[in-house]
């Protein structure tokens, strides 16, 4: 199980958002490349970065600072946020971004998903963020009822996007531990890898996360606030707390 520090950028810097409530956003750091460099030190292989402000405004607003991430990091990136076309995509893996997820235009035009699993294989991810069980767009501003959560994630199981990354946003950001129950539903359901996301407290909410074998976990607030150790989480770590299937 890979755990992905989460780096969520606003205004170029590194916040956290409470229940995905912009205005409930948290500073948490200014200076990304030396908060990059940390997670690499304590033994991350991947970072999660999120554009908050693109996932609000539906275009990138944060290119520099995403692109000082990447060039200041050895590990693996996600990003998500604003990216709706693709030549965005295009762009960003050109830039050396290792995987791209698709959120709101995945959820309003499927055959975006379609083409960019056609055009970048094993480089597409799809984010479900959930309210209940419906997704939420465009940051989390709106949801859409249209059709439930399961729906999508069968439909892009079905599509072959490279993971599907589920974030709870009731659990997002308040260290009350993520929606076990929902992660394991959602985790039978698909035939893609899982990415869980949203409430993580804790070593044990790691451990039992680990036990649903899911593919990866992304922990924010919980890293910030000192409330789980990513060194002790990491791969080599877990696999000396005896929860690597390695």
């Amino acid at each position: 199980m890979i755990v992905y520090p989460a780096i969520d950028i606003s205004k170029g810097e590194i916040v956290r958002l409470t229940k995905g409530d912009f205005s409930k956003k948290k500073i948490y750091k200014k200076n990304l490349v030396e908060q990059v460099q940390i997670f690499q030190e304590n033994g991350a292989t991947w970072i999660h970065v999120v554009d908050l402000d693109g996932a609000l405004s539906g275009e990138n607003k944060n290119e520099y600072s995403i692109k000082k991430v990447i060039e200041n990091t050895d590990c693996n990136v996600q990003l998500g946020g604003g990216i709706r076309t693709i030549k965005d995509i295009e762009k960003w893996i050109s830039l050396g971004i290792n995987r791209v997820i698709i959120g709101t235009s995945a959820i309003i035009n499927d055959d975006l998903v379609k083409e960019a699993v056609k055009n970048f294989p094993k480089k597409v991810s799809v984010g479900l963020d959930l309210i209940g069980d419906f997704v939420a767009i465009k940051g989390w501003t709106e949801v859409f009822k249209e059709k439930d959560a399961i729906y999508f994630f069968r439909k892009f199981s079905d599509l072959g996007v490279e993971s599907i990354i589920y974030t709870d946003i009731n659990n997002d950001g308040v260290l009350k531990g993520p929606n076990f129950i929902n992660i394991l539903k959602y985790k039978n359901i698909v035939k893609v890898p899982l990415i869980a996301s949203g409430g993580v407290s804790n070593f044990q909410d790691l451990k039992k996360l680990y036990s649903f074998n899911v593919e990866g976990v992304i922990v924010g607030k919980a890293i910030y606030d000192n409330k789980v150790n990513l060194k002790a989480s990491a791969p080599n770590s877990l696999y000396i707390n005896g929860l690597s299937n390695t």
